[in-house]
């Protein structure tokens, strides 16, 4: 998209492409990504994967912005599926 527009193109020195997290990489990755995951049982790591983020890392910034606000507003110590279940709802 930012290619068609050449006062934008022009300002990128190199095109980066990013692939999907695999699964695998989304259990080692998305644990250190930020303090709300770390301690998050890896069942539910895997469901807000499958169910949301789909190994996209701006997907799993979204979701962790709204489980941030789930967690501060229900007194929560940790992430869980019902949870997870509002912070889907929440994302465009």
């Amino acid at each position: 998209m930012l290619r068609r527009e050449p006062m934008l193109s022009s300002r990128v020195f190199i095109w980066q492409q990013f692939n999907r997290l695999t699964p695998q990489e989304v259990q080692q990755v998305i644990p250190l990504f930020h303090p709300v995951w770390a301690d998050a049982d890896p069942a539910d790591i895997a469901f807000a994967d499958s169910h949301a983020a789909h190994g996209n890392f701006r997907a799993w910034a979204q979701l962790t912005a709204h489980i941030r606000t789930a967690l501060a507003r229900t007194g929560r110590p940790k992430v869980d599926q019902e949870l997870l279940r509002w912070a889907f709802s929440r994302l465009a």
